[in-house]
């Protein structure tokens, strides 16, 4: 009796992690895209073999999972199997921007953080108009929006800036930004 209910308990713990990482990948996810938070170079550089590495393991288990999904047609699984581990790929390594994302609710403070320009663009998204967009930092995360015309006039490719708002040495909530 005992030994039946061993593998009945590590199935649970197993969905009960896999459900808690995809939950907090999400939710990383959705707060690194939805809002102005850019991390700093030096999280970047010091967290990004490990963000290759769990997020090429949450791309994996995005694929097995729908793989061995119940009760979806062959189509959906191929076309899960497709998009999947870039979806997993990119909430895996979001997952390790938690830190950086709450440490500023509880002991942040006014920071500039330098970084690099990459490129101008007049409109990145719905509510992105004059934006900036940095070097060296992830996909859909390193940008400043509404930069003022009379800084986005002085800045080309490879223009030292620091980017201000409320956040950490780890990264910052932008609100604005200015010339070296």
């Amino acid at each position: 009796m005992k030994g039946s209910t061993k593998p009945k308990k590590l199935r649970v713990s197993f969905a009960i992690f896999i459900c808690s990482w995809f939950l907090l990948g999400y939710v990383s996810s959705a707060v690194v895209i939805g809002s102005n938070f850019i991390p700093s170079a030096e999280w970047l550089a010091w967290t990004n073999p490990l963000r290759v590495i769990v997020g090429s393991l949450s791309a994996a288990l995005f694929v097995w999972i729908i793989w061995k999904g119940a009760g979806m047609s062959k189509l959906k699984r191929i076309l899960g199997v497709i998009v999947g581990p870039f979806l997993g790929y990119f909430m895996g390594g979001s997952i390790l921007f938690i830190w950086p994302l709450l440490l500023p609710v509880i002991a942040g403070d006014e920071v500039a953080l330098p970084f690099t320009v990459h490129g101008l663009a007049d409109r990145l998204g719905k509510n992105c108009y004059s934006a900036v967009m940095l070097e060296d930092t992830p996909f859909l995360v390193g940008r400043v929006c509404n930069v003022p015309d009379d800084i986005r006039s002085r800045l080309s490719p490879g223009i030292g800036v620091f980017v201000r708002g409320w956040g950490t040495r780890l990264g910052v909530y932008a609100h604005d930004l200015s010339l070296n």
